[in-house]
């Protein structure tokens, strides 16, 4: 797979077409990705805007995909929880059990049901102006709006993998707000979710998260420093609930350093819908989830 996206790109190389690559680097999700316009047009600089006005624009041009992306994505720890779990590695989970039911590296890495994804996006994408509070101008504001095609061939269910062969197709609106000291991301994304494994549930899905960080702004503050994150699934087969989601992200810019602490805290649940045959539920319940981490 790695080398058929090399070849691609050689070719595409070959075209004249010069697309671009960014990378993230994050306890919970990394990626490396390359993104690139099916023509020869630059990607369309809109001047200044508003939030509103840019899902306008990108709404009203998505028929039309003019725009891809590919990615790499790896989640760390979860895929450390896998090996915290391992039987290489037993007694260090045992370890962190507090009691039957809750155990500190299920806290941490809860809500992530893949190690790694394969990803193709194929939609439009814009860049735009934003006002400082001096009425400088910023243009380093990014929207993206399209169809994402996700691949895995592994689940994690309570730190343990199983083999499964999964596909996710979904619609998503994301992009930034990057002015002096302050960042404002969002995405909307609905989609599905299918399963080679027959014991998983395909499902339905609607998520939507937010973040906000004010080098300036007041530090206690969950508005000017914070997110929300939130996902609600259902069963494709039946309809009824599979598990929702919701976790409050706490931001701690540190200015001198440019980084940013986060601390996200919320649940996960998950209903018996979620599982059948051996991967079964006992019942239906309800993790407690707290996600440190750290971007710079």
């Amino acid at each position: 797979m790695k080398f058929c996206i090399g070849v691609i790109l050689f070719y595409w190389g070959l075209l004249g077409y010069a697309g671009e690559w960014e990378y993230e680097v994050d306890p919970y999700y990394s990626n490396v990705a390359y993104y690139q316009t099916l023509d020869e047009s630059p990607i369309p600089e809109l001047g200044e805007r508003t939030e509103a006005q840019v899902y306008s624009d990108l709404f009203f041009s998505s028929y039309l995909p003019r725009f891809f992306l590919l990615e790499a994505s790896l989640n760390p720890m979860p895929v450390l929880g896998v090996m915290l779990k391992s039987d290489e590695a037993e007694n260090i989970y045992d370890d962190m059990r507090v009691t039957q039911k809750l155990n500190l590296v299920e806290v941490v890495t809860a809500g992530f049901e893949e190690p790694y994804a394969l990803s193709v996006f194929l939609g439009n994408m814009v860049k735009y102006r934003t006002k400082h509070s001096d009425n400088e101008v910023d243009s380093q504001s990014k929207g993206f709006m399209g169809y994402l095609a996700s691949y895995g061939h592994l689940h994690i269910r309570k730190n343990e993998l199983v083999q499964d062969r999964w596909g996710e197709f979904e619609w998503k609106i994301k992009g930034d707000r990057i002015t002096q000291g302050r960042l404002l991301s969002w995405s909307f994304r609905i989609g599905t979710k299918i399963h080679d494994n027959p014991f998983v549930t395909d499902e339905y899905y609607v998520a939507v998260k937010r973040e906000r960080v004010e080098e300036q702004g007041d530090i206690y503050s969950w508005i000017k420093n914070g997110g929300l994150e939130f996902k609600y699934r259902v069963s494709q087969q039946t309809g009824k609930t599979i598990g929702q989601q919701i976790i409050l992200d706490k931001k701690i810019p540190l200015t001198d350093l440019g980084w940013v602490i986060s601390l996200g805290v919320g649940f996960v649940r998950e209903t018996r819908e979620k599982y059948s045959g051996p991967l079964s539920l006992e019942e239906s319940n309800t993790a407690f989830v707290l996600r440190p981490s750290i971007s710079f």
